[in-house]
Formats: structure tokens, C-alpha cells, sequence
């Protein structure tokens, strides 16, 4: 598949490690559910995750960061599996406890449509009780 994001993940890691707020508060999440992970790219967050004690499936549109991902979840046996999709119409089921998006928005002039149609749709579809955590970094703009 021919994306921009196949170019960075050539290289390890390329967006680090998760953010101190998401890891401070899945830790303190009282529950170990199902995380359904939209735009987990090599699985940063998905893997963290995985690691205490979450089950989660990542979808992204790099099939380069699937494979990463995946590789590393089969390695450390660890109840994280990742799809190739696409974020804006891939389903959000009964499934899922929680839906994860993190630095997915933007809300730039060009995006903002796009982006408010998903998390109107997220909220929409997510099981009675399920949780939303969107997490971004304060820019400039």
C-alpha cells in the first residue's frame, strides 16, 4: 500500500513513546477492557496497552505499521492484534469498551468536517457505557 506514513515507519519508533497523560490514566482506568485503537501506526499506544493488561485491536491505513505492530504483539504474547483499514468508515461494534484516538485530530480548516462527521459517529455507534478518549497535543493554532 502506497502511504505517506510507510515512509516514517521505516524508522523505528518514529512517534516515541506513548504520552505521560494517556499512560497515567489507562493505568489508573479502573477496568482492563477491550480497546479499540483508531490510528494506532506502529502501535505506541496499543502495545503500552497490551503490556498492562488491555486487549486491544489497532486499525491504521499503514500496512507497514500493522506489521510492526503486529510483529512485536506476537513476539511478547500479548492480546493486541492490528488491521490495515481505514479510520473513517471502520466500524465501532458492541465489542469495544473503549475508543481510543490519540493525536488522530486536528480540526484544521481543511479537516474539521471530516473529523467532526468520525466523532459524531464514534459517539453514535460506541455500546451504552462506552468510553471515548481523545488525545491531543496543545499546538500554536
Amino acid at each position: 500500500m502506497n502511504n505517506p506514513y510507510n515512509k516514517h515507519y521505516s524508522q523505528e519508533s518514529y512517534f516515541g513513546k506513548p504520552y505521560p497523560g494517556l499512560v497515567d490514566f489507562f493505568e489508573n482506568y479502573p477496568n482492563r477492557n477491550v480497546v479499540l485503537d483508531l490510528g494506532c501506526g506502529q502501535g505506541r499506544d496499543a502495545l503500552f496497552l497490551g503490556r498492562i493488561g488491555y486487549r486491544v485491536v489497532g486499525i491504521d491505513i499503514s500496512d507497514v505499521g500493522i506489521q510492526q505492530l503486529n510483529e512485536v504483539a506476537q513476539q511478547e504474547k500479548l492480546q493486541v492484534e492490528g488491521f490495515v483499514g481505514d479510520i473513517y468508515s471502520f466500524g465501532i461494534t458492541n465489542e469495544y469498551d473503549v475508543v481510543l484516538l490519540d493525536s488522530m485530530f486536528h480540526f484544521y480548516k481543511n479537516d474539521v468536517e471530516k473529523e467532526t462527521r468520525l466523532f459524531h459517529r464514534i459517539i453514535e455507534e460506541i455500546k451504552p457505557g462506552g468510553l471515548v478518549c481523545n488525545f491531543m497535543q496543545k499546538g500554536n493554532k
